[in-house]
């Protein structure tokens, strides 16, 4: 099978090529490529399939663990979602669970395992763990404790093999040997939630430390007599930064200031959808709290934001449009960056010999159609 008349996103630029694939991958990049099976793109855009790495869940359904409710089992939620992400574009995800309830995260990770690989739609991928071991006051509870290699393990049942991210507070005690163990892992020691100091992340990088949780959300505010995470992340090339592009999240100008001083390539996009996200505009109630869905964003009773309420693909327009980004950095940040800065080999880009994920989308980034391992699993 072959797509034609498609604007092809390969290497942060658009070609007109077209791109020939079976369920094994993609097989042919080029021009007048032999095939009786076609796809016409209609001049729309074609990207590789989008890996939605730090991901909460939406439509009132969650990754992480719970009870029964009335939207069936766990279970349930976890098919409703890996089969709704690619009407947005979304082939692979990454379950991102969060917060110091340590047994709910423990249960989650067992459960998603037993899930993996069960149903057809998004690819449910490796985990991303986000305020486990947080050190910014906001996120602190009285379960929070600090990282430890015995600790992590009880988490994960001594299996880091599907353990993409681990995020820490590098300033806790003990960060610095974790940071070790999860190397040692194959895991991605990730800095937020935190508030340590830009020395504080130096040396945890000394040590590991590569990623940063989306970029200013969850970092101590910034000050011209302090140098904090946030600074150190802009100026440390060993860190990639995952960057939330909605244009509440991180005011515009600081979104292309980030960008401008780490370089396109060392910045990736990421939706940081909650169980509350996806919501059509109106009132609602979730885990029995009243919230407004306005505008692209979830507000709370008290009328502060509590999260943002955009799938992936919204946020890609939102980047374009609300941040003035060019439609290829857009492309790079949230098509290309994310294989790029996790070292994922096999999808995430447009390439013979990758997994034939692919998405079709129109210039205001509706998905159109989703392939997933080379099959249309969405179509418009």
């Amino acid at each position: 099978m072959k797509i034609i008349n498609a604007r092809v996103f390969i290497d942060g630029i658009f070609v007109s090529t077209e791109v020939q694939f079976d369920q094994n991958g993609i097989v042919a990049i080029g021009n007048n490529l032999p095939d009786d099976e076609i796809i016409d793109a209609g001049g729309n855009y074609l990207y590789p399939g989008i890996i939605d790495c730090h991901n909460h869940g939406g439509w009132l359904r969650a990754f992480q663990y719970g009870e029964e409710d009335e939207f069936g089992t766990y279970e349930d939620r976890i098919r409703f979602l890996v089969e709704k992400l690619p009407e947005h574009g979304v082939t692979t995800v990454f379950p991102t669970l969060s917060g110091t309830n340590y047994e709910i995260v423990a249960r989650t990770v067992r459960e998603l395992r037993k899930i993996r690989g069960k149903y057809e739609g998004a690819r449910l991928d490796r985990f991303q763990f986000e305020g486990l071991y947080p050190s910014l006051k906001r996120y602190m509870t009285e379960e929070a404790v600090n990282p430890s290699r015995e600790h992590t393990d009880c988490i994960v049942d001594n299996d880091y093999s599907d353990v993409a991210l681990f995020h820490v507070g590098p300033d806790l005690e003990g960060a610095i040997d974790w940071c070790d163990y999860m190397v040692s892992n194959g895991v991605y020691p990730t800095v937020g939630n935190t508030e340590a100091s830009a020395e504080d992340v130096f040396r945890a990088a000394d040590h590991g430390l590569c990623q940063a949780d989306h970029m200013f959300n969850g970092f101590k505010a910034m000050h011209h007599r302090e140098a904090g995470a946030a600074a150190a992340v802009m100026y440390d090339d060993r860190i990639k930064a995952q960057l939330t592009c909605d244009g509440y999240h991180v005011d515009p100008l600081w979104v292309r200031i980030l960008i401008k001083i780490k370089g396109l390539e060392n910045v990736y996009g990421v939706s940081d959808m909650s169980e509350a996200s996806g919501l059509p505009d109106g009132t609602h109630v979730v885990n029995g709290r009243r919230i407004t869905a306005r505008d692209g964003f979830i507000y709370g009773e008290d009328g502060y934001i509590a999260s943002g309420n955009m799938a992936i693909n919204e946020v890609m327009k939102a980047a374009r449009d609300r941040c003035h980004l060019t439609m290829e950095e857009v492309g790079s940040l949230y098509c290309e960056n994310v294989a790029k800065c996790l070292n994922i080999t096999d999808r995430g880009k447009i390439e013979v010999g990758r997994k034939s994920d692919l998405v079709i989308m129109n210039e205001d980034y509706e998905a159109l159609i989703t392939i997933i391992d080379g099959k249309v699993f969405y179509h418009r």
